[in-house]
């Protein structure tokens, strides 16, 4: 019945859609989304938006490559090094590229899912345009984050598992092929891993799903412990660098839960959240999508991942997940949604005037929520237009009280923060410059200074992996320090003066407060270092 289904889902996606021209359509398609994202930085350099405060910090770390940092594994830090090396700092829109590929990767991607899963070709276009429109989808492209690279890693992981079980149901578990999707499988799910530690769930989600349905047969064949095994071979040294370093990351991850650093909603808010990130126009597709793969009669050989959404979303809301770390799963749906719909809409003037009419409504909806979503207005402009249209994106962190969202709020001010701290290096005495620091408390502070001023020793902290490269053998006793409070700063100095302070309106408040020339340090950086640890 498995393979009946099978076949008529087969024939369904009919003759025309030859590989050769879905892969066509698919980077078309792609192509698109890159050209957009481009203009789009075209837009955001143009109103004065600059590098994000994490792709600064990602920066530094691609300067000390390893296997592990204290906040994610290293795809993202060497790409980073790769990106200055390739296109500089000056190009937003080249600075971007990288992102801007993997965004259009994800809507090619997306078609291809959806031709797997038996959609014809009006379904695999309506599938991208729906991921190539949406809001998060748009966003996370906009900068260079472990997320840029993780619905890649997810959808291959997705579509080598739509192989196996379509080759399952033929009753081929074995062979040359078999090898190759599970061999494919592994490779792609431990450079995932490699990428972001968030996948591991996914990973158990997708692995408890597939136990939970007929497709477990997929699983008795020897390629799936080789499958396993790359993965673990993949993954073994960030794993050998966090049982180096403590379990960092999953003290990282503790601390984030117990400091009350992120925005925690309930269960109904938390799905409300999902489906404006993803669109509210473009939910009736992947919810379809997820229904179908649940219940669908064609879309029994891929019960499986139906059920993954099932398991993956309530554990989620248990782990009280930010809105976006689920982004990565979504264009799976929207390809299996628009399978579905390719079946329910079986009339030739229903898919030429309700699927149209439906893409140009969302096109309608993008074009005015874009600067919600990006900002490629000048911030007073963003924030006017925000509040006449009562708009907002989700508050993610409960230390953001900024006017700007802070995603916008981060892409400004880093160049003049540097200026300002290097001045007050350069306001010193020689023989004070020789003994001074930099100390920042936020990562972002302190890596502006060590992108845009290398003429300054290389600024220090305690944040994230600043902590473990240390204070660089700096004595402490004249420092110029940003972050901290004057009471503080009191307590551990004989001498404490403002120096300057910005006042740029439209970043986070901590983000104005004084730079602080400090002297004469009550003991040793080595001993005080303990201390600034700031982990979260």
């Amino acid at each position: 019945m498995a393979a009946t289904t099978l076949g008529a889902a087969e024939r369904a996606a009919g003759s025309a859609d030859s590989p050769r021209g879905v892969l066509y359509l698919a980077l078309g398609f792609g192509l698109l989304k890159v050209v957009l994202q481009t203009l789009a930085q075209v837009a955001m350099q143009h109103a004065g938006y600059g590098i994000f405060r994490d792709e600064l910090y990602f920066l530094v770390c691609g300067r000390h490559l390893a296997w592990g940092y204290v906040d994610q594994p290293p795809i993202v830090p060497l790409v980073e090094r790769c990106t200055q090396w390739l296109f500089g700092l000056h190009s937003l829109p080249l600075f971007h590229l990288i992102p801007s590929l993997a965004g259009g990767a994800e809507v090619a991607l997306t078609g291809i899912l959806a031709w797997r899963l038996g959609g014809t070709r009006w379904a695999q276009a309506l599938a991208m345009i729906a991921v190539l429109l949406a809001p998060i989808a748009t966003a996370l492209a906009a900068t260079l984050s472990t997320n840029s690279f993780e619905p890649i890693f997810w959808m291959l992981v997705a579509l080598a598992l739509i192989e196996l079980a379509r080759l399952a149901e033929r009753g081929v578990t074995s062979g040359p092929v078999v090898a190759r999707w599970w061999i494919l499988l592994g490779v792609v799910a431990g450079l995932g891993l490699e990428n972001k530690w968030n996948e591991f769930f996914f990973l158990v989600c997708v692995l408890a799903a597939l136990l939970l349905t007929a497709q477990r047969k997929m699983l008795a064949t020897r390629w799936f412990a080789v499958s396993v095994g790359l993965m673990v071979l993949l993954i073994l040294p960030n794993v050998i660098w966090e049982v180096r370093h403590h379990w960092a990351t999953l003290q990282l991850l503790w601390n984030d839960q117990s400091n009350g650093k992120n925005v925690h909603v309930g269960a109904v808010m938390f799905v409300v959240n999902q489906t404006v990130a993803w669109g509210l126009l473009m939910a009736p597709l992947w919810i379809a999508g997820v229904g179908w793969l649940l219940a669908g009669r064609r879309a029994r050989p891929w019960r499986f991942l139906g059920v993954t959404y099932a398991v993956y979303l309530p554990l989620m809301i248990l782990l009280h997940a930010k809105v976006y770390y689920l982004a990565a799963i979504y264009p799976l749906y929207f390809a299996a949604g628009a399978a579905a719909w390719d079946g329910w809409l079986r009339r030739a003037w229903q898919r030429r005037r309700l699927v149209p009419g439906y893409v140009a409504l969302n096109l309608l909806g993008v074009a005015i929520t874009l600067p919600v979503v990006l900002p490629v207005l000048r911030p007073a402009a963003e924030i006017a237009y925000m509040q006449r249209l009562h708009l907002r994106p989700a508050k993610l962190e409960t230390g953001a009280t900024a006017a700007l969202p802070q995603y916008f709020a981060d892409m400004l001010d880093w160049r003049h923060k540097a200026n300002l701290l290097a001045g007050a290096y350069w306001s010193l005495p020689p023989a004070e410059r020789a003994q001074a620091a930099i100390f920042a408390t936020n990562y972002g502070d302190a890596s502006a200074v060590n992108v845009y001023r290398p003429d300054v020793p290389t600024a220090i902290s305690g944040h994230q992996n600043y902590f473990l490269w240390g204070p660089r053998g700096h004595s402490g006793q004249v420092m110029i320090i940003f972050g901290e409070s004057r009471k503080t700063l009191a307590r551990e100095f004989d001498s404490v003066r403002v120096y300057a302070q910005d006042t740029n309106p439209h970043v986070e408040p901590y983000e104005r407060g004084p730079i602080f020339i400090c002297r004469g340090l009550h003991g040793t950086l080595q001993r005080l270092w303990p201390k600034v640890k700031f982990w979260y």
